[in-house]
């Protein structure tokens, strides 16, 4: 039987894995290592290239940079472009304009190949990186290729330049170690990304450049020149391939989810493809991989990746609550779109690609789109809204407080609501990521400058502490709003870090050694200044999201220990210790608020397992210890286990997390109240 060596069935099947991973984790989040397809997507990238390259120099003396750079754009940016335009067009008609706003900024940003570093700097920001997720957040990856694509081919070719005897060992030799050389400094950069910032590294081209180097070096090895070397028998190169694909299939499986860095946690996937690639050249296909479902998703795989994210988002959007129904629709539409791309935009583009002066043309088109779509998109992005105030940050002029009474029937008017108030405060629309207008000082305290986030009273009667992460930060109004008329409210918080001893995912160990600082100053400070009374609070999500990933009983237990710890540690300054339930974690308005038609019930939430054990645990340690008290506010947020997104006409939450500085400030009687109640 004869077969096409020039026809590799196992490269289109690596495609389909890969796609087909990423497109299950984002459906369904499965398998939990699923973004592992796109470090097998990165490998086989940097193959193709230098493969690419090395046999047009070898072939014909001489590689055409202008040529190759041509054929890439063909291959890659028409379908691409077509799919941020749609994309941006339809956030236009059917988001709300910050949202709307945002997506065309990263569409521009997605077609000048530099969306990565807009997301590295949005993830970077605590409490953007808790905003909406971007339909066009998967382009990411393929920012990082197009900016591979320049440089690497760039560098190589300048190295060319400089060979007195450009013979064909000699040029794969330069091909194989400039790969070589930007492996290791890209293995050493994500090294040290990996620990000193998690979360942005896994957007950063230079602790991605590693996985496509990889590919890089193989692909420039795999073109052959001088004699042949002995050929590895056949069945046992079939066993490499399966093999390969098994280890991408094991990482797929292990891998961690959202605090996974490139380095380790790619290793495995990268040497998987690896292997397949060494294993599968010149190798008959096997049949499982000619099957033509695996094909067909193996040559579709690029369209496919373009458009299953947006699909995804979108049916997020209109299926918010039901996953399995969104992620199904989802893939389904992406499926759809992935092929009619491939068949009526991706071949018919390489085939005009051809045309005299037609390169110029569209490079033009596309510069333009990109041009206007950013520009468009920061320009028109909502501005940060100005309210007056005086004094240390307390509002000048506020709604007049709720009691509990009047804040459940808020609630109840906040539950039946079916469209959104005419004079929302703050209006969907004014929504912007961080610390409440006036308290930015609180968003990470400096706990040795004492006018650090401190309100102060004329004569004050008590000294009132709170200590939290960003939730605190969040209740910073409404505690100054309680007691700054007769207390010092001082605020020992920082966005970001729990303030009990406990460790959750998606930390640095940089992040982690700055909360443990700030801690141990925090608890200084207590014992040192001794105040009357310490509020505490910490949103329960942090239950579900500790290290070694326990059960939530097991994490609760863990959660106690640590409310525990902290109590003894202050016990000496003799303290009131009022732990105070938060905000529990709802629909983020940006995500659940998105589409121009959702009224407020498409953001109405309910009490989460994690929230009610988080709750349960500080209630044990309040029980168990004298001078400790336990606040459970989720009355102040919820009715009968419902927590509407609407108070009346005050929006509650600003994300999925966080109180708006408005419902804050009008809880001030009511966590007075509680706070003071007799024990």
């Amino acid at each position: 039987m004869t077969f096409d060596r020039r026809i590799r069935h196992d490269l289109t099947a690596l495609r389909a894995v890969a796609v087909l991973l990423v497109v299950g984790v984002h459906a369904f989040g499965v398998p939990i290592g699923g973004w592992v397809g796109v470090d097998v997507f990165f490998a086989l990238s940097g193959y193709l290239l230098a493969r690419s390259m090395v046999s047009e120099r070898v072939r014909t003396g001489r590689f055409a940079l202008g040529g190759f750079l041509r054929r890439r754009f063909w291959r890659l940016f028409p379908a691409a472009v077509l799919t941020l335009a749609v994309v941006a067009i339809g956030a236009v008609v059917a988001l709300r304009q910050p949202l709307a706003a945002s997506v065309l900024r990263d569409s521009g940003a997605a077609a000048l190949g530099i969306v990565n570093w807009v997301f590295l700097g949005r993830d970077a920001d605590y409490w953007a990186s808790a905003s909406s997720t971007s339909p066009l957040q998967h382009f990411w990856s393929l920012s990082v290729e197009l900016q591979f694509y320049v440089v690497f081919p760039l560098l190589v070719a300048v190295l060319w330049r400089s060979l007195r005897r450009p013979d064909a060992v000699s040029v794969r030799r330069i091909a194989v170690a400039a790969s070589v050389l930007v492996l290791v400094a890209s293995v050493a950069w994500a090294a040290s990304a990996g620990t000193t910032a998690p979360a942005a590294s896994y957007f950063d081209t230079g602790s991605r450049l590693w996985e496509l180097a990889a590919g890089a070096a193989l692909g420039a090895l795999s073109v052959p020149v001088g004699a042949r070397t002995q050929r590895v028998p056949a069945r046992i190169r079939v066993g490499g391939v399966l093999s390969g694909l098994g280890v991408i299939g094991v990482a797929a499986l292990t891998a961690p989810g959202a605090d996974a860095v490139p380095v380790p946690d790619a290793v495995l996937a990268v040497v998987g493809t690896i292997v397949v690639l060494v294993s599968g050249q010149g190798l008959p296909p096997l049949s499982v991989l000619r099957w033509r479902p695996v094909q067909w998703v193996g040559e579709a795989s690029y369209s496919i990746y373009l458009w299953h994210f947006p699909a995804i988002v979108a049916a997020a959007y209109v299926f918010p609550e039901q996953r399995a129904v969104a992620g199904s629709a989802a893939v389904l539409v992406g499926l759809v779109l992935g092929g009619l791309s491939r068949r009526w935009v991706e071949l018919p583009a390489m085939r005009v690609g051809r045309r005299p002066g037609a390169t110029v043309r569209v490079v033009a088109s596309v510069a333009s789109f990109a041009v206007v779509a950013f520009g468009t998109g920061t320009f028109t992005a909502a501005p940060t809204p100005q309210t007056e105030r005086v004094g240390d940050g307390v509002a000048s002029a506020v709604a007049e407080p709720w009691t509990p009474r009047s804040l459940g029937a808020a609630l109840g008017n906040g539950l039946r609501s079916e469209r959104w108030p005419v004079g929302l405060t703050p209006a969907l629309d004014e929504l912007v990521p961080g610390p409440p207008q006036g308290y930015e000082a609180c968003d990470r305290t400096v706990i040795g400058d004492p006018g650090s986030c401190r309100f102060a009273a004329d004569d004050p009667v008590r000294q009132v502490t709170v200590v939290g992460s960003s939730v605190g930060v969040a209740l910073m109004p409404a505690a100054v709003g309680a007691f700054g008329h007769d207390s010092i409210v001082r605020g020992l918080t920082a966005s970001g870090c729990p303030m009990l001893d406990i460790a959750v995912r998606g930390k640095s160990d940089d992040d982690r050694r700055r909360c443990n600082e700030q801690r141990a100053a925090a608890i200084d400070e207590i014992n040192e200044t001794t105040p009357d009374i310490v509020v505490v609070t910490h949103g329960y999500d942090g239950v579900a999201q500790l290290v070694g990933r326990p059960s939530l009983p097991e994490a609760a237990r863990e959660w106690e220990a640590a409310a525990g710890r902290f109590v003894d540690a202050v016990a000496g300054s003799g303290a009131r210790v009022v732990f105070v339930a938060a905000v529990p974690q709802g629909g983020d308005p940006s995500q659940c608020a998105a589409l121009r038609l959702n009224g407020p019930g498409a953001c109405t939430s309910e009490l989460s397992d994690a929230y009610q054990l988080g709750a349960a645990a500080e209630r044990r340690v309040a029980e168990s210890r004298a001078g400790v008290d336990f606040v459970d506010s989720s009355g102040w947020y919820c009715v009968d286990g419902r927590c509407p997104v609407l108070a009346d006409d005050v929006l509650i939450r600003k994300d999925g997390q966080h109180i708006t500085r408005e419902f804050s400030e009008r809880l001030a009687v009511v966590l007075r109240e509680a706070v003071l109640a007799e024990r």
